[in-house]
């Protein structure tokens, strides 16, 4: 699906999270012997996508994105924001436990392949309900603002330019002007 620039940043970060759901599920079908070790290693790299990315990509989300669609309608009445919002604290809530268990050392396999299917559903459920009606309800210049404040947490950042080396003339090379 054609997705609007702005939403692209967002759209890259469902990316990535499919990618830890599928590493999830490609571990559920190894043999049992390499089975544990794989979900640890799973969970591990989960647990530090979520710290890198994942955490700020929901409350981006929750406070940039939302409260733009509330301007046009009211979410109560929107079941694919309601699911959204509620799987997001699902989410949250299975981070605990994997993040626990992983510490206690118990088995990761339940928590970690719940965790991967709901993500998958997750990622699914924004892409193919929530952003069209978002692309739908808010203008294009609305939908440019929306860009301007949603952050590329995976490849190269977005730079502001620096104003010293614009300049014309100056350098700002190690240990010289």
């Amino acid at each position: 699906m054609k997705r609007h620039p702005s939403l692209h940043a967002l759209s890259e970060h469902h990316h990535h999270a499919l990618v830890q759901a599928f590493l999830i599920a490609r571990a559920a079908k190894e043999p049992l012997g390499r089975r544990r070790m794989l979900f640890r290693r799973a969970a591990r790299d989960f647990l530090r996508f979520w710290q890198r990315a994942g955490r700020r990509h929901f409350r981006e989300e929750e406070e940039v994105l939302l409260p733009a669609l509330a301007r046009h309608v009211a979410l109560d009445t929107q079941p694919a924001v309601l699911q959204m919002l509620a799987q997001h604290a699902d989410i949250r809530g299975r981070i605990e436990q994997l993040a626990a268990a992983l510490v206690l050392g118990r088995n990761l396999e339940p928590t970690l392949t719940r965790l991967g299917r709901l993500l998958h559903d997750h990622v699914r459920l924004e892409e193919n309900q929530v952003f069209p009606r978002i692309e739908a309800a808010l203008s294009e210049k609305e939908m440019r603002r929306l860009r301007e404040r949603l952050t590329r947490l995976h490849g190269a950042p977005r730079r502001k330019p620096d104003r010293k080396r614009a300049r014309k003339g100056r350098t700002t090379t190690a240990g010289k002007r």
